[in-house]
């Protein structure tokens, strides 16, 4: 009978601890005491706990009554995975870049001088300052603005002075700009020739009558090419000491250059 019940006992806790995770588990005695561990095994002749103090105890399966396991709670869940971050809206796509337009060569292009240039006291390569005075438009569009900022350059002067004759200039067109870009042109000569030595005046300031029409000019260095207009302007005369009259081009003087090459522009 005793062996009887010693099997009893060693199956039973052999199928409890089959479907059981250890934790926190009782082992009654037939003296009344209990043992308290985490049961780790059982098999025959004993069942096994594991202490508090991380000792072993084999209880005899004669001595034990019973096994209590606690009850099992399930796992926590796993965390949940963080939100993935909301794609970033696409950035907007930058606006296309207005086409460029082709400016002919041939076009002419009013200009207006903001400052006055004294061919006295000029030379070869100084640049002046002038603005587009008329808007160019192509295929009814205004492609270079009325306002425009224009360097104008003196290609050649010949003061009188220096040698026998009178004050002359030859300006060209370097560059205009607009909207923040610069735009480098070519384009024809205009030349502007004050009064001879015959036609001296006891006139401190005069006006320079001639320059108000076509003034014939030099065409890429060549002699005798008519290239450029200084276009109802008013150019002064200034006497020196010695009776000779000094060409001026005072400000707000229209000169009229022509593109000698294409130019493309972004309106």
């Amino acid at each position: 009978m005793t062996r009887a019940r010693h099997r009893w006992i060693a199956a039973a806790v052999v199928v409890i601890s089959a479907g059981t995770t250890a934790s926190a588990d009782k082992v009654r005695l037939r003296s009344g005491k209990v043992v308290e561990g985490m049961f780790i095994g059982a098999d025959s002749k004993a069942v096994r706990l594991l202490l508090d103090d991380g000792r072993v105890s084999e209880v005899k399966i004669e001595d034990a009554v019973g096994v209590e396991f606690t009850k099992r709670e399930p796992p926590p869940p796993p965390p949940p995975r963080p939100a993935a971050a909301a794609p970033k809206p696409a950035a907007a796509p930058a606006p296309a870049a207005r086409p460029a337009v082709t400016v002919p060569a041939g076009t002419a292009i009013n200009v207006r001088l903001t400052q006055g240039i004294e061919v006295d006291a000029s030379q070869a390569g100084q640049t002046f300052k002038a603005i587009v005075d008329d808007p160019i438009m192509i295929n009814g569009s205004t492609v270079i603005p009325r306002g425009a900022s224009a360097v104008i350059q003196a290609v050649h002067v010949q003061q009188s002075g220096s040698m026998k004759g009178s004050d002359k200039i030859t300006l060209k067109m370097n560059a205009f700009s607009f909207g923040g870009q610069v735009y480098e042109v070519a384009t024809t000569y205009v030349e502007s020739k004050g009064k001879g030595e015959g036609k001296k005046t006891a006139r401190k300031v005069g006006g320079g009558a001639g320059l108000g029409g076509i003034i014939g000019g030099i065409a890429g260095g060549g002699e005798g090419a008519a290239i450029g207009a200084l276009v109802g302007g008013v150019a002064g005369a200034a006497m020196s000491a010695g009776g000779e009259e000094h060409l001026k081009l005072p400000a707000e003087t229209r000169l009229q250059f022509q593109l000698s090459s294409a130019v493309n522009v972004r309106p």
